[in-house]
């Protein structure tokens, strides 16, 4: 069970399907509760199996207690991870796992009164032992049955039932993360930075400091501004946004004050006033914007390397 939850938290925690999960706190929360109580509860189930069986009564039922719950939590847990995810899946259409249910609910969870009066249980105690227990019931019109229960059988029928469960999940999760990559694979985020970026930038140099010239400076400053507003645009168009991946989002932070500096550098040379930085500033800002643009223009094709993957 725990590999089959791991490759869903690795899904989960990828950049663009995170960021769209955490859209919606309420079953983001309730996703990571579930992986959690799969994994928890396995481990109670694995501990029922390898540790010894208590000999003294109150031992046993508090095992029996435990392990029968375990199983029952885990089946809401897998539901509720299925119902988080978008992802159709009754655990009660297998009757093998509603059986499963219907005997903690009958052993351990109502036994004293089933179904509206309908049903009346208890565990025979001289029987329990590690593999199982009889279960006795009464029924409303005076039948009485015994039930021999395998604990042992019911735990690999639920582990056999839910991993395939799980490995649905991970099929479907795959097939959206290929179809997605699938749209957008040739359409590369590398070439929102055209190959005259680099020319842009020396255009910017070349104009500090000239106020006859800084028309021509802050035209280029525009263009520049012009590619991180497409590359913004060509995120959203995936349904993604800037803050979808963390590494993207500080540069492209990084990189606006700088620009928008720059900007008002060029209006207040136009403007024929004294500008708020000087200009060695300016010439580090630039600077800045180069090196970083091209931090920004390698994250980008990354993450193109990643969708042709």
């Amino acid at each position: 069970m725990s590999k089959y939850t791991q490759e869903i938290r690795d899904f989960i925690n990828e950049p663009r399907k995170q960021f769209n999960l955490l859209k919606n706190p309420k079953f983001w929360n309730q996703l990571c509760s579930s992986l959690d109580v799969i994994g928890d509860s396995d481990l109670a189930i694995d501990a029922y199996i390898n540790s010894e069986f208590g000999k003294d009564d109150g031992e046993k039922y508090l095992s029996l207690y435990g392990v029968l719950q375990a199983l029952f939590l885990q089946q809401d847990a897998v539901t509720n991870l299925c119902e988080s995810l978008g992802l159709k899946n009754n655990l009660i259409a297998n009757p093998k796992l509603k059986e499963i249910r219907d005997i903690r609910n009958d052993s351990i969870g109502h036994p004293t009164k089933r179904g509206n009066y309908k049903s009346y249980h208890f565990i025979s105690r001289i029987t329990i032992e590690k593999f199982g227990f009889q279960l006795i019931s009464d029924y409303e019109n005076n039948k009485t049955t015994i039930r021999d229960i395998s604990v042992i059988d019911l735990i690999k029928e639920q582990r056999k039932d839910l991993s395939e469960i799980l490995k649905k999940v991970i099929n479907d999760l795959q097939a959206e993360e290929k179809a997605h990559k699938e749209m957008f694979k040739m359409e590369k985020l590398e070439a929102v930075f055209p190959d005259t970026l680099s020319y842009y930038i020396g255009k910017i140099f070349e104009n500090i400091g000239k106020p006859d010239r800084a028309p021509l400076g802050q035209g280029n400053v525009k263009l520049v501004k012009k590619v991180m507003g497409k590359l913004k645009e060509a995120l959203q168009k995936r349904g993604i946004e800037l803050g979808t991946y963390d590494s993207i989002n500080y540069v492209y932070d990084l990189l606006e004050y700088p620009i928008t500096e720059l900007e008002q550098y060029f209006d207040w040379l136009i403007a024929k006033k004294k500008p708020r930085i000087n200009d060695k500033t300016a010439y580090i800002f630039a600077y800045f914007i180069s090196e970083h643009l091209s931090k920004l223009k390698e994250i980008a094709k990354g993450i193109d390397d990643e969708y042709s993957s």
